[in-house]
């Protein structure tokens, strides 16, 4: 081997060596870093496992719910403005549902832990203001760059019989890009990118027979792509999206003095679908759609609680555009 040869050989094998606690570290997932914490306070992989896919599940349904399907209920297109000088603004709300599964903190039997199924409400408020009306491309196609801002908020009652400590309110802030505005011949395209930010939420009885508390301090980034077209006085809307949940969560389990914090994120994507009925400014909308689940962890597999499976959710809505 020549000179050359044996120092890049011996420069690959440190950058190696180097790179192995990185490469390993990157390498794990969310859940196995809140297992690891979880275990080194003393606590059984299996349990913690569990409580890690919880507050995933947790995190995830709690995110959902704050969010749904379109930003903007039965819209596609972006507002534009009044007479090309002042804002056009729509506010509305809208009664949600999501279907929330976990695996029961409060069931106090042996390994695995049944599945705990509940049917969530909440409802939202918002508002969009058409702050600019892009451009045309063509006669007949605008509102290319046009741009809403986007306000809302939401409170979700939680059931606090089965173990949660009650509702929680979530608070989003966010823009809505056009790509075509809706015209007699087109649909409205749009996408938008919301923030959202919820109270911490608890869930299981750390101090009670079953297995533990979890408790979770969510924040989900949301995109949504739509095209929805009114054909006369009713609409159509179709989307898809893409959720990021982050924020900390905590497990305590059941019986033990300590407790295992971290940072913990993950993402998910969803489909979503409507009809609206329009009368002047005032429009009515229902939504169905589709989230898939989480992905599987590593030990745990074959409970009662599936983390790969989907959500189902929906919406009635009313919005008045001024």
């Amino acid at each position: 081997m020549t000179r050359r040869n044996a120092w890049l050989a011996a420069v690959g094998v440190a950058a190696a060596v180097a790179a192995g606690p990185f490469t390993t570290l990157s390498a794990q997932t969310p859940v196995d870093r809140m297992v690891q914490a979880c275990t080194t306070g003393g606590d059984g992989v299996a349990r913690c496992t569990e409580m890690a896919v919880t507050a995933r599940a947790l995190q995830g349904s709690s995110g959902l719910l704050a969010g749904i399907g379109s930003e903007v209920s039965g819209s596609a297109s972006t507002l534009g403005r009044r007479l090309g000088t002042s804002p056009r603004i729509a506010v509305g709300a809208r009664a949600a549902f999501a279907r929330v599964a976990l695996p029961d903190l409060l069931d106090p039997g042996a390994e695995p832990a049944r599945k705990a199924a509940f049917l969530v409400p909440a409802v939202h408020a918002g508002v969009a203001v058409g702050v600019f009306d892009g451009f045309f491309l063509l006669p007949t196609v605008g509102g290319f760059l046009s741009l809403d801002l986007l306000g809302n908020t939401s409170v979700l009652f939680l059931p606090t019989g089965d173990g949660f400590d009650g509702k929680a309110t979530s608070w989003s802030v966010g823009a809505r890009l056009g790509i075509l505005r809706e015209s007699f011949t087109l649909p409205g395209v749009s996408v938008s990118l919301a923030r959202r930010s919820l109270e911490p939420i608890r869930f299981g009885d750390p101090l009670g027979a079953g297995r533990g508390l979890v408790e979770v301090d969510p924040t989900v980034t949301s995109i949504r792509a739509t095209v929805g077209k009114d054909l006369l006085s009713v609409g159509l809307l179709a989307g898809m999206g893409w959720d990021r949940y982050g924020g900390s969560a905590t497990l305590t389990p059941s019986g033990s003095s300590a407790h295992a914090e971290d940072d913990f994120s993950h993402n998910r994507t969803l489909i979503f679908g409507g009809a609206s009925m329009n009368f002047l400014i005032l429009q009515l909308s229902a939504e169905v759609g589709y989230a898939r689940g989480m992905g599987a962890v590593d030990g745990y597999r074959g409970n009662p609680f599936d983390p790969v499976g989907g959500t189902g959710y929906g919406s009635l809505a009313f919005r008045l555009t001024l």
